[in-house]
């Protein structure tokens, strides 16, 4: 397999990693109101349910594995993507896809006793004295695991070459939760709160959260050409035998 990474690309992917996080919060957000009836508040990095919320602990649950359930349908397309007799772009669109979908900072969310999934288990099985805790936090790791780990080792052995899986599995782990970090979490909310489309637009979520949703989609959109020609195949050198 030969690598081709552009600077196109590198918009492609952020673009659909921040797309991913986007969708896996307004699927909380449209979950809590399924249930509440009302909507509650949305950032670029936090959501709530709505101070009228008459919901009862248990069925919340449901808003709270909304975003993951989004996220590992993802994930477990991209598995499907990456397998064989897909042509070379649907492989290189299921790798892509995988590493947007940010599987890594889940499985540390939940080495750590975090995570959306860790948080619904304890909220559905966690005694009240919190005496069962830990057993709860290995059932929720390997939950995420269970999810995770499979279509990871796909792309690991998707990607011929040492030097190729050396540089490119690695960053694909790890710069991803980097980025969202970097320029959503601190620079998004640090422009939401200079005040800038601060005035809520649409379920609960400010102008602003609303205008970058689209932008990313336009973004994508405009580079998702790159995302199919980043993985090919390798020509073969005709050679030419007396």
């Amino acid at each position: 397999m030969k690598i081709n990474f552009s600077v196109t690309y590198l918009l492609a992917f952020l673009s659909l990693l921040f797309l991913v996080q986007e969708l896996h919060d307004w699927s909380h957000v449209l979950a809590s109101e399924w249930i509440c009836g009302c909507f509650g508040t949305k950032t670029f990095d936090s959501w709530t349910v709505c101070d009228n919320c008459e919901a009862s602990g248990k069925i919340l649950v449901l808003s709270i594995l909304a975003g993951p359930t989004l996220t590992y349908i993802l994930v477990w397309i991209s598995w499907s993507l990456m397998g064989r007799g897909h042509s070379a772009g649907t492989k290189s669109f299921g790798l892509t896809l995988l590493f947007a979908a940010n599987p890594f900072v889940n499985i540390l969310a939940a080495f750590g006793g975090g995570g959306d999934i860790t948080e619904a288990m304890r909220r559905l099985y966690q005694n009240p004295d919190g005496s069962n805790r830990h057993v709860v936090a290995i059932f929720a790791l390997l939950i995420v695991l269970v999810l995770t780990v499979p279509p990871i080792l796909r792309a690991i052995q998707m990607i011929k070459g040492n030097k190729e899986k050396l540089i490119l599995i690695p960053a694909f782990l790890l710069l991803p939760n980097f980025m969202e970090r970097l320029f959503v979490f601190k620079g998004m909310n640090w422009v939401l709160q200079q005040g800038i489309f601060q005035e809520e637009a649409f379920a609960g979520a400010s102008l602003l959260v609303v205008v970058w949703l689209f932008i990313l989609v336009i973004v994508l959109l405009a580079s998702y050409k790159s995302i199919l020609i980043f993985v090919k195949k390798k020509e073969r050198k005709n050679t030419l035998r007396i």
